[in-house]
């Protein structure tokens, strides 16, 4: 979240040209980075596997599977799992700590509030997680066991609710234009040369191994997304060639990472992106999947909040033109004929419509109203239309000054308001 980036094409050649001169500055090559020299270690992963018996897999391509379990509408945890707040060492660096109360306002998760999101109609939730507050030093990396439990117990809730599941790596790549990386999994930082590449990637692999292990026997209902909107701290910029090669790399070691831990991770659903999960970049003719092999189980995602005016920023209150409909059609078609017409299902990992307030003008608050009554149904049927499955973007947020994306009352897993659970029943229903 929470912007979107501007068209940018690259090709492969271009891409790999420039990697190539980055990689090659002190006129030798950069000896690859792989998921077996890059992870020499078997890391110390808790009980969890022991613990949690193996549970079947379908074996089902991943679209027949998003058919078959009839998946069409999700929910984000959002400004939880993944919430972290800055802060500076003893060495006067900056580091970010992961926390899921009190950092961006919204109470613990719950068995109850995930009854509530299966209640409403939806079927699917995303649970961004930021782990980098949770994450131990160099070489190991080793992931807090009090944390990686609690991700279990969130994801139980989920899964005895009777919804399927995605978890991913969220803040972890957060990067500001302003105050630098924040993040470790820094793709400008990756970009610049093969030391910081070998260093960020290493990190990169051994992390998911860990969650790879921790969750390898739990069933396909559970997702596994690389990373989120992986940018250089310019959202509108479109990125420069070599951060794309950077990505495909990550999405490379990514799968492999995750096949190689074995049992159900052989042939889990893999969840990945292009470039600050951009629909234009994902169309871009410098974005290819990565090679898996597990036939059929790749899926591909963006995000849409288009236009970022009504969608974000709130300070456009009209949507609803034959033009602003014909739009969204316009933006979803090629991407469906490109992945889903060639059996990669697409999962709109985030989209929303923020609440927008206009205290001193009446009028135009109903017309905000109004329009994302409007806007949110259509991108669901939308989605729905050309056979993609929309994830709601909740943030939990209603009041003060930032982005209210808020639906749900994280409290007891009911609308947030009657003109919420209008707007969720008018989303459910575009969907069926």
């Amino acid at each position: 979240m929470h912007r979107k980036s501007l068209f940018f094409i690259c090709t492969l050649c271009i891409v790999a040209g420039v990697w190539l001169a980055v990689s090659c500055a002190s006129g030798k090559a950069a000896a690859p980075v792989t998921a077996e020299n890059a992870f020499a270690y078997t890391p110390v992963v808790p009980d969890a596997v022991n613990n949690y018996p193996e549970e079947p897999m379908g074996g089902k391509s991943a679209l027949d599977y998003l058919k078959s379990e009839k998946i069409s509408a999700g929910w984000n945890a959002g400004n939880t799992l993944e919430a972290f707040r800055s802060a500076i060492d003893e060495d006067g660096d900056l580091v970010a700590v992961s926390g899921e109360i009190i950092y961006w306002g919204n109470p613990k998760l719950s068995q109850e509030l995930f009854n509530g999101i299966k209640a409403a109609g939806f079927n699917i939730v995303r649970i961004p997680i930021t782990w980098m507050g949770g994450i131990g030093s160099a070489p190991d990396y080793h992931i807090n066991e009090v944390f990686i439990k609690r991700i279990a117990e969130v994801v139980g809730y989920a899964k005895n609710a009777g919804l399927k599941v995605i978890i991913n790596l969220h803040h972890d790549g957060a990067t500001d234009s302003k105050a630098g990386d924040q993040g470790w999994l820094s793709i400008r930082k990756a970009s610049r040369n093969k030391d910081n590449f070998n260093l960020i990637t290493t990190q990169y692999i051994r992390v998911w191994k860990q969650i790879a292990n921790y969750f390898k026997n739990y069933g396909d209902w559970l997702i596994f997304e690389s990373f989120n909107e992986l940018h250089d701290g310019n959202w509108g910029s479109g990125g420069q060639p070599g951060f794309f090669i950077t990505l495909l790399k990550w999405n490379q070691f990514f799968v492999d990472t995750v096949r190689a831990t074995g049992g159900n991770n052989e042939s889990r659903y893999l969840l990945v992106a292009a470039y600050c999960n951009d629909r234009n970049q994902l169309l871009s003719s410098g974005f290819i999947l990565p090679n898996d092999t597990a036939p059929d189980k790749l899926m591909v995602s963006f995000h849409y909040y288009d236009p970022y005016e009504f969608g974000i920023q709130g300070s456009k209150p009209s949507w609803g033109s034959p033009a602003d409909k014909q739009k969204v059609d316009a933006d979803f078609a090629p991407v469906k004929a490109k992945f889903v017409d060639n059996n990669v299902p697409v999962i709109i990992g985030e989209c929303g419509a923020v609440m927008q307030l206009y205290p001193d003008d009446p009028a135009k608050e109903q017309q905000a109203r109004q329009s994302r009554r409007e806007y949110m149904p259509y991108v669901f049927g939308a989605a729905k239309k050309y056979g993609m499955v929309p994830v709601y973007w909740d943030n939990g947020g209603v009041t003060g000054t930032g982005e209210k994306f808020g639906l749900i009352d994280r409290r007891n897993g009911k609308p947030n308001s009657p003109e919420s659970d209008t707007l969720i029943k008018l989303m459910i229903n575009a969907v069926k």
